[in-house]
């Protein structure tokens, strides 16, 4: 528990207040009674204009710029120069009082999966604390440590980035004893120069902590050399047998076999999902499990509880129609990775892509989409497009020979695929987070 002048100390301001503080909040809709809210600057609103609903709320404590000027509702403010600095330094304070083993992903995509099986094998011998969500930024990954009760034995962060040097203060906040990098993909290119080399070298930076003694990071991940090299700690290398040059290159090997996969020497291990990318991203929390001492049974016993996070490769059967959603990212590696582990359609069926824009891809985003496209006319019956520059994937498809149509709105998306999908068809929903593809099956 904080108070309102242990706060104050740490953050060098002045407070007249001692109230107890029971929760922090960056979202004034989400502030409880005798919560803390950091009124950070947006792109589109500024926080400081939510003091009034905090104090309704039951707020006691606003962080604010030592420049606001505005009335403070009966809330105790403490003024600082930079607010969302307040909340990391407050952050990095309230992390340095646990004694919990950390471990720490990243990487360009599967990374909210991987936490979620990491945290789900851990949970069957230690006490687990984790990241809701996909709570991996420079505010919501310091906000959650923030609001973190209780004891544990192992917390499980996940961190993501938008730019070089941000997974770097976030290790600085929660430095990780072992790290994990799932696969590098052209995502969030746009803030990148030097393509994938550069993204790379951002998602190294995980590794950069003197705490952080061990790194664990997918074959792929392994190819770049700012991973492979990243803080001159022991690595650990995990990946498909198929996929390898040589079963030499990887500590974990993973095969598909009929009774379940087989890591290494392990007995088969059943899992309720499909996807071959998803269950790479089971074998790179099995690797990070053993790197914790978890035997082959333990792993055996937890895999059976492991489950896809929601809308990443979803599965939801409707009316005899097989519906994959997968709509909370979307770059090149990932659509194709959606595209290749579809399920088969029934005998007369069809297999219908439902494909969004790829965001922040920069000066490549109009190759990168193309690119899709003819890669998607290889697997799907019909597609359907939505976002301005997903034109580009509906117009590479087109030249296959088979029909694609562009849409400007879900609403448009959804009447069309519903009078296009019958009972036996799979259907692909995949998409940024941004465009709301989920809300086709919720309309």
């Amino acid at each position: 528990m904080w108070n309102v002048r242990e706060i104050a100390l740490v953050l060098g301001c002045q407070a007249d207040q001692d109230n107890q503080i029971t929760q922090f909040a960056i979202d004034s809709r989400l502030v409880e009674k005798g919560g803390l809210f950091f009124a950070l600057p947006g792109e589109k609103v500024d926080g400081h204009q939510f003091l009034q609903e905090v104090a309704a709320k039951g707020g006691v404590v606003a962080i604010v710029r030592a420049d606001y000027v505005g009335p403070d509702f009966e809330l105790a403010l403490l003024r600082v120069q930079d607010v969302k600095k307040s909340l990391q330094t407050l952050a990095k304070k309230a992390f340095s009082r646990r004694r919990e083993k950390v471990i720490a992903i990243t990487g360009s995509m599967g990374k909210t999966t991987t936490k979620e099986f990491v945290a789900t094998l851990l949970e069957g011998k230690y006490r687990v604390a984790k990241t809701p969500g996909n709570y991996n930024t420079q505010l919501t990954l310091p906000l959650t440590l923030l609001n973190l009760e209780g004891e544990y034995d192992v917390l499980v962060l996940e961190m993501g980035m938008g730019d070089t040097g941000q997974i770097a203060q976030l290790v600085q906040i929660a430095p990780p004893d072992i790290a994990l990098v799932t696969r590098i993909a052209p995502a969030g290119m746009e803030d990148f120069r030097g393509g994938l080399e550069a993204i790379a070298r951002a998602k190294a930076e995980i590794f950069s902590h003197y705490k952080t003694k061990l790194g664990i990071m997918s074959a792929q991940a392994a190819g770049f050399g700012a991973v492979y090299y990243g803080g001159g700690i022991p690595k650990w290398i995990y990946g498909w047998k198929e996929d390898l040059f040589d079963g030499r290159e990887a500590d974990f090997v993973m095969e598909e076999k009929a009774e379940g996969v087989v890591i290494n020497d392990s007995p088969p291990i059943s899992l309720g999902f499909e996807g071959k990318h998803l269950k790479e991203n089971f074998l790179g929390a099995v690797a990070l499990a053993r790197a914790m001492n978890l035997s082959w049974k333990e792993i055996q016993d937890q895999a059976k509880k492991c489950r896809p996070y929601k809308r990443r490769f979803e599965k939801i059967e409707r009316e005899g129609i097989t519906f994959i959603q997968d709509c909370y990212n979307a770059n090149p590696e990932s659509v194709s990775a959606a595209l290749l582990n579809l399920p088969r359609p029934a005998k007369e069926g069809k297999v219908i892509g439902v494909l969004g824009t790829m965001p922040d891809l920069g000066k490549a985003s109009s190759h990168y989409h193309k690119e899709v496209g003819t890669f998607a006319a290889n697997v799907l019956d019909r597609l359907l497009c939505i976002g301005k520059e997903a034109n580009g994937i509906a117009e590479s498809f087109s030249q296959s020979g088979k029909e694609a149509e562009h849409f400007s709105d879900v609403d448009a998306v959804r009447e069309k695929l519903f009078a296009l999908a019958k009972p036996g068809d799979v259907v692909l929903i995949k998409g940024a987070n941004s465009l709301k593809l989920w809300e086709i099956l919720e309309g």
